[in-house]
């Protein structure tokens, strides 16, 4: 029996497989399965303990990374009594149970891609009778980052704000690059300047644990470069886009969930 198999070698799945088969203390031995079968073959090559299969084999824990209109085939496959984990975007609990086999336990979960990299952030929810397998699943997604235990009525907009969260910063990285690229700057140099630029500022906020207004306001002058770029991005509605994006997002999530059952 495998201590943990993933199904589906996807973005999400291959990161997933490769943050948690890398981390101390992860899965001694885990399985991938994919409909193609070289997808499964290369992640698990990455493992120090993969195998590529070709079924669902026996397993501790099943993660299905797969997308929310095959979730229905994928659940419904699995042993009697199976513990698995969702990660698929906007299929709730009530769907994912009613397609298990009898004796199955399934929670969600949401993490996104920095999982890879032992830096990401996953929401886990749950019905109060699966205690048990939360824990578990908490156990193995503190492997790849940081994880939140949350009630599923707020799981569409975490879903939006984290686990969507990092195409959002890339979209900032790709912007603040083109800027420089616009500016003069040259494309390989504006890359490194926009990419440092965020990965510091984001060690600076977590490490410093306060108001982002306060680090904000910071590096912010009176008059000066920083204060003229805010008031450029207050003055075309920053906030107002980014509330909007989230928002789109969160109500993509229940569309998804609508045609889940199709």
């Amino acid at each position: 029996m495998y201590d943990l198999l993933v199904v589906g070698g996807g973005a999400m799945g291959g990161a997933l497989a490769v943050g948690m088969g890398g981390a101390e203390g992860g899965p001694r031995s885990i399985a991938i399965l994919d409909h193609t079968p070289a997808k499964a073959q290369a992640i698990a090559s990455m493992l120090p303990a993969g195998a590529a299969v070709n079924t669902l084999e026996p397993a501790e824990v099943y993660l299905l990374a797969v997308k929310p209109h095959h979730m229905r085939g994928v659940l419904s496959s699995l042993p009697v009594g199976a513990k698995a984990i969702s990660v698929a975007a906007g299929v709730r609990l009530e769907q994912l149970k009613s397609w298990a086999p009898s004796g199955c336990e399934v929670v969600r979960a949401m993490p996104n891609t920095a999982c890879e990299i032992a830096a990401g952030v996953t929401a886990i929810c749950g019905d109060e009778n699966d205690g048990a397998l939360i824990a578990r699943a908490k156990e193995l997604f503190q492997l790849v980052g940081e994880v939140f235990v949350i009630a599923e009525n707020q799981f569409d907009v975490v879903s939006a704000l984290s686990g969507s969260g990092p195409a959002y910063v890339f979209l900032l990285i790709e912007a603040m690059q083109e800027a420089g690229i616009t500016l003069g700057i040259p494309a390989s140099v504006s890359l490194d300047l926009a990419r440092a630029t965020i990965r510091g500022a984001g060690m600076l906020a977590d490490s410093k644990r306060v108001d982002p207004r306060s680090l904000r306001l910071a590096v912010t002058s009176p008059g000066g470069m920083t204060a003229a770029a805010i008031a450029v991005f207050e003055e075309l509605g920053l906030r107002h886009q980014t509330l909007a994006a989230v928002k789109a997002a969160a109500q993509r999530a229940q569309v998804l969930s609508a045609h889940a059952d199709e």
